[in-house]
């Protein structure tokens, strides 16, 4: 029996002992950023073609667009799993913000699950404190929640389908709170360039949006 347990503590002991090897194995933060850092070109590429598509063109160019977009998340979530929200300082800020843009234009429940890292790594200086109000912005405007910073615009709530802010918590206060995240705009600007009519007491629609 002794040596019976003597074997059985040893398998453990070799078990967990590689274990921890595995774990301590260092992050490939330059291969990361080289991954990454393509991603953000290509993420970035199609919607910089986005203005030179025609209106009767503009539907299969969204369609391509989502194409792209999932083949982007498949590769990042692939890394957030692995190694969490990587700390721009490990990656470059091209890299960085290569994980932002593509958690983004994910889906509402993979940003409800990575918003968190993000803004855990806002708080050690290592992610973009506004990048993170723009994604907690549209994860409330997702959820059917008034927004924070008023970053997000949206064509569903208007009868035209022309483009109108979604509706703000606290407008009182909202350039306060922009400001305090790092933008260097108004509500009011930023509206005008996503050219989107601005109403600070929109209401939330009454029946609720599908986005994705």
């Amino acid at each position: 029996m002794n040596h019976l347990l003597k074997f059985c503590f040893l398998i453990i002991f070799l078990v967990t002992g590689y274990e921890g090897h595995a774990q301590q194995k260092p992050i490939p933060y330059d291969s990361l950023r080289t991954v990454l850092e393509g991603i953000y070109e290509v993420d970035q590429g199609i919607r910089m073609k986005m203005g030179a598509v025609k209106p009767e063109d503009m539907n299969d160019f969204f369609r391509e667009m989502q194409r792209v977009d999932s083949v982007n998340q498949v590769k990042v979530l692939a890394i957030l799993q692995r190694y969490g929200w990587l700390p721009q300082s490990k990656i470059g800020e091209k890299a960085a913000n290569g994980l932002f843009f593509v958690v983004q234009h994910a889906p509402a429940k993979v940003i409800k699950q990575y918003l968190p890292q993000m803004q855990k790594q806002v708080k050690l200086g290592e992610a973009n404190k506004t990048y993170a109000a723009m994604m907690e912005d549209r994860l409330l405007m997702y959820t059917g929640k008034k927004q924070k910073y008023g970053t997000q615009a949206t064509s569903m709530l208007t009868e035209d389908g022309t483009m109108a802010v979604w509706p703000i918590k606290d407008p009182v206060n909202i350039n306060k709170r922009r400001k305090e995240a790092g933008f260097k705009d108004t509500v009011e600007e930023n509206a005008k360039r996503m050219n989107a009519k601005y109403n600070p007491d929109e209401k939330l629609p009454a029946q609720p949006v599908k986005f994705n």
